[in-house]
């Protein structure tokens, strides 16, 4: 199996020369590297390290699921390695028979892990314009026909008024926003605003419908983060299901809590 590692390097970058060569020792299977940039300068977002260079485009299996990544095109590589249990879980039934909206979805990861497990409809809502193509990259590697499953280029906020405005209700709606975002009429923070989504998913949820609430913000707490939640939910009647962090192929500081940067809570909401 041939291997690519794509490193983050932030405040350790003065150490870049010697953290390639630990990984080079530690982890000799790997065929090449890519490093990614996130902080701001003359560097570029992405580049080549190592090795192997990669194909522009290729595919990986996950959960019995292809998903189309690229390794050298931006920040971004078309799929977040840490949600694969999310993932797995809609695969594995949480989707069964379910129409499943997917808010923020950037590649469609969620969507169509959701039709692999016997969803019966996927939306996907991002306000990318090249989130689309890089969607349906996904279903096509699965052989999947589309006419169950729409891509939408719009803003989330003005996605859930134009589904209650045409009467627009699903069973399952999967909220992963960045942890913050601005658009040309308002900024959006999880810390502040996430209970926004919230709200406004419940007027399109169905009855006993599924609420699956994610974040990676590192600034907040599983418990800060629960409680946004139910600012949102309100007076409405709910039952915390699950709560997801960071798999154990992750490697998670027990002396800082916000190593541990991802909660993902599933929620059934008894409307």
């Amino acid at each position: 199996m041939r291997c690519f590692l794509g490193i983050i390097p932030i405040f350790i970058y003065s150490q870049k020369e010697l953290i390639i060569s630990a990984f080079q020792k530690v982890f000799p299977e790997l065929v090449g590297a890519y490093e990614k940039v996130r902080f701001k300068g003359d560097l570029p977002e992405s580049s080549h390290l190592y090795g192997d260079e990669a194909p522009e485009v290729f595919e990986v299996l996950e959960n019995g699921v292809r998903y189309s990544v690229f390794l050298n095109d931006g920040l971004m590589t078309g799929i977040f390695l840490d949600q694969h249990e999310v993932r797995g879980s809609l695969v594995d039934g949480l989707a069964l028979g379910k129409t499943v909206l997917n808010m923020f979805s950037y590649t469609a990861a969620f969507s169509v892990a959701a039709a692999m497990g016997g969803a019966l409809a996927t939306t996907s809502v991002d306000l990318a314009k090249r989130s689309r193509d890089l969607s349906k990259a996904h279903f096509d590697a699965n052989g999947f026909d589309v006419n169950n499953h729409q891509f939408v280029v719009m803003d989330v906020f003005e996605y859930f008024k134009y589904a209650k405005r045409h009467d627009l209700t699903f069973d399952v709606i999967v909220i992963d926003p960045p942890s913050f975002a601005r658009n040309k009429k308002q900024t959006f923070s999880v810390l502040k605003d996430y209970h926004k989504l919230i709200a406004q998913a419940l007027d399109i949820l169905s009855p006993k419908g599924t609420i699956i609430a994610s974040t990676n913000a590192s600034n907040m707490t599983a418990q800060q983060f629960k409680k946004q939640i139910q600012k949102g939910l309100g007076k409405t009647k709910h039952h915390f299901i699950d709560l997801k962090q960071l798999p154990s192929d992750f490697t998670v500081n027990k002396n800082d809590e916000s190593s541990n940067y991802l909660k993902v809570f599933t929620i059934r909401v008894n409307q």
